[in-house]
């Protein structure tokens, strides 16, 4: 006679253990990887300053001075004229620089490049264009948008906030002014010591939304292709702060390139009066170690 012997099989106690082991074990490595992930976009985002910061260089190099921050109001912003040295000369040939962003062609307005978009916050995908803000100032919003492509950098402005002197701020000292561009030997306080360009802080419900995140190609409103640093408009991380200002998805950190072409990434919490003076080409303060 055969003997029949019973087949192991876990019990609802042991399955419950393992369970829950192995619950542990995934809430202790998704941090990790969260951290590597963000390690990895962060860098990812520092190489793109670092490719705009060497192609304003040799736009300078060209040109003998930089970009403007936009040619005259509607034309095309600095992210237009740096195409060509972003490796992207048959984007800038679909470009007429006589015609204002509006009577370009859809390829002209519509293209989103990897290079102008940092991976902790979103990706270049070719249908997220701006939704709103992107209409003929001289006819009022009520006029259809004309959607473009978007960026997650601007270059830095005048502490007023403008690019072009008005009665109000007849002094401009920011790095970047409507209609013509500076020489590096025009930044008297030092290339090392000026911000060129950042990564800009767009509200978590306002991407595509002007006057924050209209299209970067579009020099009719200089809102969403610059951003001052001044002790009025601090920087921030935070996705719900509704402020025009320098801002990024990274943690406590917003980077910059430099005039001198380095990459760094400033603290949220830097003293705004030494944030005020990096924003300066040539306002003469002594900039203290920050």
């Amino acid at each position: 006679m055969v003997r029949r012997t019973g087949r192991a099989a876990f019990t609802l106690i042991e399955l419950l253990v393992v369970i829950a082991i192995i619950s542990i074990l995934i809430g202790l490595m998704l941090p990790a990887v969260q951290k590597a992930r963000e390690a990895a976009s962060r860098i990812a985002c520092a190489n793109n300053l670092k490719q705009l910061g060497l192609a304003m260089h040799n736009y300078e190099n060209a040109h003998e001075r930089l970009p403007p921050s936009r040619l005259r109001k509607g034309g095309a912003t600095w992210a237009v004229m740096l195409l060509p040295f972003i490796e992207q000369e048959n984007l800038y040939r679909q470009w007429n620089l006589y015609l204002s962003y509006y009577e370009q062609n859809q390829v002209a307005q519509r293209t989103n490049l990897k290079l102008y978009f940092c991976p902790s916050r979103r990706t270049a995908n070719p249908n997220d264009l701006s939704k709103y803000g992107d209409f003929p100032s001289w006819l009022g919003s009520s006029q259809q948008n004309f959607p473009g492509g978007l960026s997650d950098y601007a270059v830095c402005i005048d502490r007023s906030g403008h690019d072009e002197s008005e009665e109000t701020c007849p002094n401009m000292y920011g790095p970047f002014q409507m209609g013509t561009g500076f020489r590096l030997l025009d930044f008297t306080d030092g290339t090392s010591n000026t911000l060129m360009v950042g990564e800009k802080h767009v509200p978590q419900d306002k991407h595509g939304y002007g006057w924050w995140d209209c299209s970067v190609y579009n020099g009719d409103y200089h809102h969403c292709s610059t951003r001052t640093a001044s002790r009025f408009q601090t920087l921030t991380t935070n996705p719900f702060d509704t402020g025009w200002k320098f801002g990024s998805r990274h943690t406590q950190v917003v980077q910059f390139c430099f005039a001198d072409g380095h990459v760094r990434a400033l603290p949220e919490y830097i003293d705004p009066i030494i944030l005020e003076r990096l924003g300066h080409r040539n306002d003469g303060y002594v900039v203290p170690d920050f």
